[in-house]
């Protein structure tokens, strides 16, 4: 698929008109780093020092954003990592310069080590991060892959019509528009 096409197919599975933020309030409660990074993405933390707040959150480590020893199964840490790099991916845009710089660069980072590690089918039917996937595609197509495999697990699973997955995609869709995704 081209670029514009990939919109176009987001836009027509995911939720209409979606909200600026997750429809799940659980993402908005709690420590762990999917839920600090969706708190900072709705501006209820970081205050003056959001750049100290991701970093403390995601590490300034090689691989994955989140470590694995707080999950009891693989399922849930690859849930929880994904919808983390979906909310740092938004913060690779942030108007200051240093918030963009330091998100972009370890949002690439997580998504290699993804590519090199992580079975885009391993643990979750939701597309949490296509977006952020098809953004960073090579050349080589592995990246747009797994976008494809992220949105195929969806769309074979009742995550299909569950509200939070059509949110991700009409998420992943207007950031893709917002990045410019396939503009000349």
């Amino acid at each position: 698929m081209n670029p514009t096409d990939w919109i176009r197919h987001l836009e027509a599975l995911g939720a209409p008109e979606p909200a600026e933020h997750p429809p799940d309030p659980t993402l908005f409660r709690g420590d762990r780093g999917e839920q600090r990074l969706w708190r900072a993405c709705a501006a209820e933390v970081g205050g003056g020092d959001l750049l100290g707040w991701i970093r403390t959150t995601v590490g300034d480590r090689r691989g994955p954003l989140l470590s694995t020893d707080g999950f009891l199964a693989i399922e849930v840490w690859t849930e929880c990592e994904l919808a983390a790099l979906h909310a740092l991916a938004r913060f690779a845009r942030h108007p200051e310069p240093t918030i963009a710089a330091f998100s972009g660069d370890r949002a690439a980072e997580a998504i290699r080590w993804h590519l090199e590690h992580t079975q885009p089918d391993n643990a979750t039917n939701r597309p949490w991060a296509l977006h952020a996937f098809l953004l960073a595609e090579d050349g080589s197509g592995d990246p747009t892959a797994y976008a494809g495999t992220l949105l195929h697990n969806m769309s074979a699973t009742d995550a299909r019509s569950e509200s939070l997955s059509r949110w991700i995609l009409a998420d992943c869709a207007r950031e893709l528009r917002l990045r410019g995704y396939g503009s000349a």
